[in-house]
């Protein structure tokens, strides 16, 4: 029996220490904080429009997230905030083998891709929510973005002639428009954890990228255009520095 008042009254005295610290860090006021967090990049339908003069085969896939951001609280519900995130993302080349299946049928093709590389840097403002420990952000954002166009190549033999089509990795940079939120819970008197999720849109163009075929021994370049109306989810999760 001691054994048992003796557990209840430690869970007694755990819970009124939480409740107490709780009680604590509810009442403590930041109006600044710096987010490090890393998770997910997934791509979703862009906001932009693309254009049909300079189409591309190319598309991104599911990737990896990592971003640092800040912000600073003006008023008892408002501030500003910036936010740097780089993305690098897997590339989808499925549409470069059906679309030659169907111009050059009954050849044996295959595709390779390398990495989309895209850094957004934006800001904007922000309000702010308080519930005791718990902090939720509503943001909109708009900025700069650096994509970084990958290599792909296409290889196959066309009535036993080798053939490829190897493009040019690029990079350029393009206007970015945005929106996130974030929910926060605090943990000690100047860190939190975090779980973020923005959604960023942009068009980029690459107007320089070389083209190169080579059928059996010949081969020749071609200067062609692409334009990636391109959307991404971000997923991610951190700790952030309240001050």
């Amino acid at each position: 029996m001691k054994k048992i008042y003796t557990l209840v009254i430690g869970l007694l005295a755990t819970g009124m220490s939480f409740a107490q610290q709780s009680f604590i860090l509810s009442h403590i006021d930041h109006r600044g904080f710096v987010n490090i967090s890393g998770g997910v990049s997934i791509p979703v339908k862009s906001l932009m429009q693309g254009d049909p003069t300079a189409p591309s085969d190319i598309t991104a896939l599911r990737g990896t997230s990592m971003q640092i951001s800040g912000g600073y609280r003006l008023t008892r519900r408002v501030g500003v905030m910036g936010s740097f995130t780089n993305c690098l993302n897997a590339t989808g080349t499925q549409k470069l083998v059906s679309n030659i299946q169907i111009s050059h049928p009954g050849g044996n093709w295959a595709s390779t891709g390398g990495t989309w590389n895209c850094s957004h840097f934006v800001a904007g403002p922000y309000i702010t929510f308080k519930a005791g420990i718990w902090m939720f952000d509503a943001r909109v954002t708009g900025g700069y973005s650096w994509i970084q166009r990958p290599t792909t190549e296409l290889k196959g033999n066309f009535y036993d002639v080798p053939l490829s089509i190897k493009t040019t990795q690029s990079r350029n940079g393009s206007f970015t428009v945005g929106s996130g939120a974030s929910v926060r819970c605090k943990i000690t008197r100047n860190f939190a954890l975090a779980l973020h999720a923005d959604y960023v849109s942009t068009k980029a163009s690459f107007n320089d990228l070389t083209s190169t075929l080579t059928i059996g021994k010949d081969q020749g370049d071609e200067r062609i255009r692409e334009v990636h109306p391109i959307g991404s989810l971000n997923l991610t999760g951190g700790l952030s520095l309240l001050f």
